[in-house]
């Protein structure tokens, strides 16, 4: 694997209803940039001078990863992109039948020239990266993409890019697609998945095993419909898994929550990787085992990505989670109390429907009859806590 492609500020602002001002997508850049993305598509240059600003403003930053700009494969997309010396032109074409008849009027034949001159008119203006993006291969005939991807290899072209646009695929069918392709050229390749079926970001893992060098990847999944790979599960993947270590998994929950804040789309508190309750647990079996050893019901430290192991305890509370809560208070009980204050804490939580705060449990406990070895004080907390 050669890269990760974050196109939060192009494909991820095409998400309905959501603008990025100038001073949002410069943060984003600047976060992005911490994670150690290694490519940042920067956005769509023609006819729009907030994408000139902006790539002439990111550009003084000096910043790690490569900027991208993205265009149609016409003459004067490609011309007015170059101007503002991209280190990366994604030029972009439809190679299904569906897109080509339907969505450009064309044929075949006119594709493969449009292929050709693109790239020769890229080539002579300019001396930066080419990307070729397949728009819409996974419906193409494959027969057709090998001949697209053939003619672009000999003009010249530096990385293919395979796109499952309406996210049909699944990852055996991914992983056979960028094998074939692999064992075909000797030039880049590059995958962009969708989430419309929920494979987006397991399409992305499995490209990437099956030979291709980048994968695209937006903030929390933005982009059309359902959205894209999630750049935060990509990443953490990689490198809890996959062993990559270049990336800085620490700034992936500020990334995420500072892009969830002006797209106004919240991210679920059970979102993968940056969900901030995806380290909570309640479950008694697994509380005992996380106590014992988190990499029992951990595949990696919460710390790792900025985030905390919380307990909660309620009806589903087993008498070691029960123990170890209380002694985290300051509470010291015998086996035979504690087996019936589980009793009155599962029959609380059961009847609010949601586990007890601390200070419903100690409010709880400080009711009990027989509670003398109680080591905090209780006397101000409220009886209207215990009812909610």
């Amino acid at each position: 694997m050669k890269g990760i492609i974050d196109t939060t500020l192009r494909e991820g602002e095409q998400s309905a209803g959501v603008y990025f001002d100038l001073a949002e997508k410069l943060h984003i850049i600047d976060l992005l940039d911490r994670v150690g993305i290694d490519e940042i598509e920067v956005g769509v240059a023609v006819r729009n001078s907030e994408v000139d600003e902006l790539f002439k403003r990111v550009k003084e930053q000096a910043i790690a990863p490569k900027l991208a700009l993205w265009c149609r494969c016409l003459a004067s997309d490609i011309e007015e992109s170059l101007s503002l010396s991209p280190d990366v032109l994604s030029m972009s074409i439809s190679v299904s039948d569906i897109h080509i008849e339907n969505k450009l009027g064309k044929n075949r034949k006119w594709v493969l020239a449009r292929v050709r001159e693109s790239i020769k008119q890229a080539k002579d203006e300019s001396s930066c990266y080419l990307s070729l993006g397949l728009e819409d291969a996974s419906r193409a005939e494959f027969d057709f993409v090998e001949e697209v991807c053939f003619v672009a290899q000999s003009e010249g072209i530096n990385r293919i890019r395979f796109a499952d646009t309406l996210g049909i695929m699944d990852p055996i069918t991914m992983f056979e697609a960028i094998a074939r392709l692999r064992s075909l050229l000797c030039v880049d390749i590059g995958v962009h998945t969708h989430n419309d079926f929920g494979m987006a970001t397991a399409n992305a893992i499995s490209a990437l095993a099956a030979g291709a060098d980048f994968a695209d990847v937006t903030v929390n999944g933005l982009g059309e419909r359902a959205g894209n790979a999630a750049l935060e599960e990509i990443v953490a993947f990689l490198a809890r898994r996959k062993r990559v270590d270049r990336y800085n998994l620490k700034c992936l929950c500020f990334l995420s929550r500072y892009v969830a804040k002006v797209s106004r789309i919240p991210v679920s508190p059970k979102k993968p990787v940056v969900g901030k309750n995806i380290f909570t647990c309640e479950s008694g079996i697994h509380i005992d085992g996380l106590v014992k050893n988190p990499s029992n019901y951990e595949p990696y430290d919460p710390a790792e990505v900025s985030l905390q192991r919380k307990f909660l305890i309620g009806k589903k509370a087993g008498t070691n989670a029960l123990r170890y809560k209380l002694e985290s208070l300051g509470i010291e009980t015998q086996s035979h109390l504690l087996e019936q204050f589980l009793m009155k804490v599962k029959k609380e939580s059961s009847r609010l429907k949601t586990s007890l705060t601390d200070e419903e449990l100690l409010h709880l406990y400080s009711l009990q009859s027989e509670a003398p070895c109680l080591q905090v004080e209780t006397s101000t907390i409220s009886s209207k806590s215990i009812a909610r």
